[in-house]
C-alpha cells in the first residue's frame, strides 16, 4: 500500500467480552452459556454479555431487568473490578514479553509493534502465536488476533479472526484487504459521521480512501483528509514505548497441593523465564531477586543481591532454585509462589553469574 511502512508487523489483541472471559476462565463452567457481567439480574446495567447473551437481545448499558426479561437462561455475575484489573495487567505483561511497544487502548484491546529491531528474535508471526498461546495458557483467556503493517488492517484482521485465532495479513495486500471492508471499521468514527458516508454512497474504506475530495469534503467536512488516510491505514502514528517497571512480579498459584519438588521447581523455572522475558523489551537487568513461597498461613522469602545483574534466563532459573530449595521442604502443603525482579537497571548483564549466598530466610 503506498504510503505504507510495510516493514512494521502490528498485532492488536482484541479480547472480545474481556469481563465475560475472565469469569469463564475462573468458572469454566460458564464457557458455552449466556453470562452477563454487571450484578445479579435485578438492578444496575450490563456491563459486559457473552456472545450467547447478545444473540438473545442483551446489550452493554442495557437494564439487568430488560437483560433478563431477554434472556431468562442467562447467568449473572456481578463482576469485580479489582480482579479484572489484575487479569489486564497479566495481558499487558505477557505482550511485553514479545516487545516493549505496548498500548491498551481499553481493557478488551491492544496494539503492539512486533517489528524485528535487527536483533536475533522469533518471527512476528511466532511472536503473535506466543501472545495467543500465553493468553490462553496462562489467562484462560480467548482472545482474537490480527497482524498487520498498520493499526487498522491488524484492527480489521482480528475482528475476522474471532473467534479466537489470528489472521495474517500478508504485506503488499493491505489495500485490497481494508478496501472490501464497511467503513465504519474507522476508529473512533463518530455515528455522525458514520452516517454522513452512507448518506454519499462511501460504504466501504475503499470509497473512502479513492473518494473525490470535494465529495468527502461536503460530507464529513474538514475530518476528510484525515479520514481518507486513516482509511487507508496511512501516517498512523507509531506503537508508543511503554515505561520501564522499577520491578518485576511473578506469581504462581499450585493448583495440585500433592505436587512434588520436581514439579514446584518446574514452576519456579517457568516464572523465573517469564520475568526475563519482561526485562529484554527494555533492556534491563535486576540487581537483586527474591523467592516467597506461601504455605497456609504464613510465607517464607529469601532475597539474594546480584551484582552486576542479571537478565539471562539460565543465571535466572539457577539463582531462583538456589533460593527455593530450603523453602520447598516439605513440598505437600504449597500454596504458590512469587518471584521478584527488583532493583532494575539498563545495560547488559553478565552471563552465568552465581555470586554469595542467599540471605537467611524470613518468615511473616
Amino acid at each position: 500500500m503506498k504510503g505504507t511502512d510495510l516493514r512494521r508487523s502490528i498485532l492488536h489483541v482484541d479480547l472480545d467480552s474481556f469481563f465475560v472471559s475472565v469469569e469463564r476462565s475462573l468458572d469454566p463452567a460458564l464457557r458455552g452459556q449466556p453470562v452477563v457481567v454487571g450484578g445479579d439480574g435485578s438492578a444496575g446495567v450490563v456491563a459486559a454479555a457473552s456472545a450467547e447473551a447478545r444473540q438473545q437481545g442483551v446489550a452493554p448499558g442495557q437494564s439487568l431487568a430488560a437483560a433478563r426479561r431477554a434472556c431468562p437462561a442467562a447467568v449473572f455475575r456481578p463482576g469485580d473490578l479489582d480482579v479484572y484489573a489484575r487479569v489486564s495487567d497479566e495481558v499487558t505483561r505477557i505482550l511485553l514479553g514479545a516487545t516493549r511497544r505496548v498500548e491498551r487502548p481499553s481493557a478488551d484491546e491492544a496494539y503492539a509493534d512486533l517489528t524485528p529491531e535487527g536483533v536475533a528474535r522469533p518471527s512476528p508471526v511466532a511472536l503473535a502465536e506466543q501472545v495467543k498461546d500465553a493468553l490462553q495458557r496462562r489467562l484462560g483467556l480467548d482472545a482474537s488476533l490480527g497482524l498487520a503493517s498498520s493499526r487498522l488492517a491488524a484492527r480489521v484482521a482480528s475482528s475476522w479472526a474471532r473467534p479466537r485465532g489470528l489472521l495474517v495479513v500478508i504485506p503488499g495486500y493491505e489495500h485490497s484487504f481494508l478496501a472490501r471492508q464497511p467503513s465504519s471499521f474507522l476508529p473512533d468514527l463518530p455515528p455522525h459521521f458514520e452516517a454522513a458516508l452512507q448518506r454519499a454512497g462511501l460504504v466501504t474504506l475503499g470509497d473512502v480512501s479513492g473518494a473525490d475530495p470535494a465529495l468527502l469534503a461536503e460530507a464529513v467536512g474538514p475530518a476528510a483528509d484525515a479520514l481518507r488516510a486513516a482509511a487507508s491505514g496511512k501516517d498512523e502514528a507509531p506503537v508508543a514505548v511503554a515505561a520501564a517497571p522499577s520491578w518485576l512480579l511473578e506469581e504462581v498459584t499450585v493448583r495440585d497441593r500433592r505436587s512434588d519438588r520436581t514439579a514446584l521447581l518446574a514452576l519456579l523455572d517457568a516464572a523465573a523465564e517469564r520475568a526475563c522475558r519482561r526485562l529484554r523489551p527494555h533492556d534491563l537487568r535486576a540487581e537483586s531477586i527474591s523467592v516467597e513461597v506461601l504455605r497456609a498461613g504464613r510465607s517464607l522469602r529469601r532475597s539474594q543481591t546480584v551484582e552486576p545483574g542479571i537478565a539471562d534466563a539460565d543465571t535466572a532459573r539457577a539463582v531462583v532454585r538456589q533460593l527455593a530449595l530450603p523453602l520447598v521442604e516439605p513440598a505437600a502443603g504449597i500454596r504458590g509462589f512469587a518471584v521478584r525482579f527488583s532493583r532494575l537497571a539498563r545495560g547488559a548483564a553478565q552471563p552465568s553469574l552465581f555470586p554469595g549466598q542467599p540471605s537467611a530466610a524470613s518468615s511473616r
